[in-house]
């Protein structure tokens, strides 16, 4: 038997900030690039690890990320 649920976990996320450029006259803003989402998992010898999960997440995921570390660290757009 299989069942389906959510959990939620803290994560640690690496980022960059590209800077605004200019392309074809039109002036594009600033853009946050997420590189590396780490989840800290325990492994069998009881150390933790850091798995990189960056690869599994949607891009909708990885918007809503950077929303957050737009407004909260950034200070808005």
């Amino acid at each position: 038997m299989k069942h389906k649920t959510e959990m939620t976990f803290p994560v640690e996320l690496t980022f960059e900030v590209l800077p605004a450029m200019l392309v074809e006259d039109t002036e594009l803003p600033a853009q946050l690039d997420i590189t590396k989402v780490l989840l800290t998992i325990t492994g069998p010898s009881g150390k933790p690890r850091q798995v990189d999960i960056t690869k599994t997440l949607t891009e909708d995921q990885m918007m809503l990320f950077e929303d957050d570390i737009a407004e909260n660290h950034l200070g808005g757009n």
